[in-house]
């Protein structure tokens, strides 16, 4: 087996373990870095009688942690020493049903169930074993439970994996592009008397007419509180107008949400951004992060997709062929975030999103897996739309996505990146 640039470093990790670690502990190693090596590493130099290994999905459980082992000319330690399960299941476990004594305990992506008010319940219950939290990523946030639960004896983040040539590094391509204007793209459907009923138009009317509902809401819920610290509302008043103003605002977000998430011009754009990749670098391997099942599948089809909305046996196959390299293409949503290693892929796409870090920081981790002086690239679609003003004028805006790409992305260093500007009027930097 060919050397490894990661290998010296995994080793001084394994190292770090066994000289300075205390008995629960955690090493925070970028997503790409190798964590299972370091795992698989430490229980050989350890020699546990069994080892149990908590996992965040049935992926890991099934399929990507044998294959590890097997990568690493460990098939037999595998199969003779560790059993896997679910952190979903395993909170629930009592010592006195599940006798964890004689285990080493690796708690994979430990950050998923860290300072959770169940998933870490497992870590009091077992608070006396030998446990190993492995993960890329830790929040600001969670740092003090890291500090009692599982104390962090060695952390590397991407950014300095990338500077110290260990992990490859990322090329980021902003697509810019506008909400369809065709008033057939948007189906608006309602009650009246009773009776579903409908109508067309377009999107970007349709985002512009759910935003300023938005804003509208928004603004009379401030009102409300102004009303009662004026003393213009009494309390009950003010709690019961509180509650409804809380619940139109939610509504209306909520339908905001819906509209970008299932957008059909951003299932043009990924679709064009398909084409594109497969035209100009033709072997590569095209990842899809949406945040809709249906949206996955309009964009990839039923043989290039991996989520819940298909049977489990064709979606394991999707996956498995993606694996292999007998597909190119994979459209996801949430399955495939934490953990899962897969070889030589280099291009993402994320065309759907929320403005949540750690779960970018994970997906991205999924493209640093290639040699280090390789490049991978990620696009982020980021839509807008045209909005009417009052003297019947339209300015280009921003759409809800574009501010969540800027709280997703905070906490990514972005050392190369690019912007592709598909909008008839260019948007305003930021």
């Amino acid at each position: 087996m060919s050397v490894d640039v990661r290998d010296k470093s995994q080793a001084l990790v394994v190292d770090l373990y066994f000289d300075r670690a205390p008995l629960q502990s955690c090493g925070i190693l970028s997503t790409g870095y190798g964590k299972s090596k370091v795992a698989i590493d430490i229980i050989s130099r350890l020699n546990p009688k069994k080892v149990l290994i908590l996992v965040n999905s049935t992926l890991l459980r099934d399929f990507n942690w044998e294959e590890e082992f097997k990568r690493w000319k460990k098939l037999t330690l595998f199969r003779k020493t560790v059993e896997l399960v679910t952190y979903q299941a395993a909170y629930k476990w009592k010592k006195e049903d599940k006798d964890l004594t004689d285990y080493f305990i690796i708690a994979d992506e430990c950050d998923f169930a860290a300072d959770t008010d169940e998933l870490s319940k497992f870590f009091y219950e077992y608070s006396t074993c030998r446990i190993l939290g492995l993960t890329g990523f830790v929040t600001e946030s969670k740092r003090a439970w890291f500090d009692v639960h599982l104390p962090i004896f060695t952390e590397l983040t991407a950014d300095q994996a990338q500077e110290e040539g260990i992990l490859n590094k990322i090329h980021f391509v902003f697509v810019q592009y506008e909400l369809s204007q065709d008033s057939k793209s948007h189906e608006v459907e309602y009650y009246k008397h009773g009776t579903k009923v409908s109508f067309t138009q377009s999107e970007s009317n349709a985002y512009d007419y759910i935003n300023k509902k938005c804003q509208i809401e928004i603004s009379k819920s401030a009102q409300i509180h102004q009303d009662f610290m004026q003393g213009k509302l009494t309390y009950d008043e003010y709690e019961k107008a509180t509650k409804n103003a809380e619940y139109q605002v939610r509504r209306v977000t909520q339908e905001r949400s819906a509209l970008l998430l299932k957008s059909v011009s951003a299932r043009t754009a990924a679709r064009g951004l398909i084409e594109h990749v497969r035209t100009s670098k033709p072997d590569s391997k095209i990842i899809v992060f949406s945040k809709r099942t249906e949206q996955s599948l309009a964009i990839c089809g039923t043989a290039n997709t991996y989520n819940g909305s298909i049977p489990k046996k064709q979606r394991d196959e999707n996956y498995l062929n993606f694996l292999q390299g007998k597909i190119d293409l994979l459209g996801v949503c949430d399955k495939v975030d934490r953990g899962a290693n897969i070889d030589r892929l280099n291009v993402g796409i994320l065309e759907t999103f929320f403005g949540n870090d750690t779960k970018a920081a994970q997906r991205l981790g999924r493209l640093m897996r290639l040699k280090p002086d390789e490049l991978a690239i990620v696009y982020v679609l980021l839509p807008y739309y045209m909005r009417r003003e009052q003297n019947n004028t339209y300015t280009l805006q921003e759409t809800q996505q574009v501010k969540w790409a800027r709280n997703m992305l905070r906490s990514t260093k972005i050392k190369s990146s690019e912007v592709w500007n598909y909008c008839t009027v260019k948007p305003k930097q930021k």
